[in-house]
C-alpha cells in the first residue's frame, strides 16, 4: 500500500469534495479518482459513496480513517527523525 494513496484517502475524507481535494494534493480530480479506486481495490472495499453531487465515507472508510492518518503520522515522525539526526 502506498503512502501516496493513503494520504489521497485522508485529503478526500478531511474534504469531502473532489475538487478541493485534488487541488490540496496539486493534482487533477481524474488522477485523484485513480488512486481512489486502487486503493479500494486493493482494500477489496467501498471507502466513499460518492454521486455526482456528493461525496461521503462509508462506515468502513469511517473506521480506516484514523488508522490511515496514524500512518502517515508515522511516516511523517520517521522522516523528522531521520532529517534531525
Amino acid at each position: 500500500m502506498e503512502l501516496k494513496l493513503l494520504r489521497a484517502f485522508v485529503v478526500l475524507a478531511e474534504e469531502l469534495h473532489f475538487g478541493h481535494a485534488a487541488g490540496r494534493l496539486c493534482i487533477v480530480q481524474p488522477a485523484l479518482s485513480m488512486q481512489l479506486q486502487k486503493l479500494e481495490r486493493e482494500l477489496g472495499v467501498t471507502l466513499f459513496e460518492r454521486d455526482r453531487h456528493r461525496v461521503e465515507l462509508t462506515a468502513l472508510g469511517r473506521t480506516f480513517l484514523p488508522e490511515a492518518q496514524a500512518i502517515l503520522a508515522q511516516a511523517e515522525r520517521a522522516v523528522g527523525l531521520v532529517k534531525a539526526a
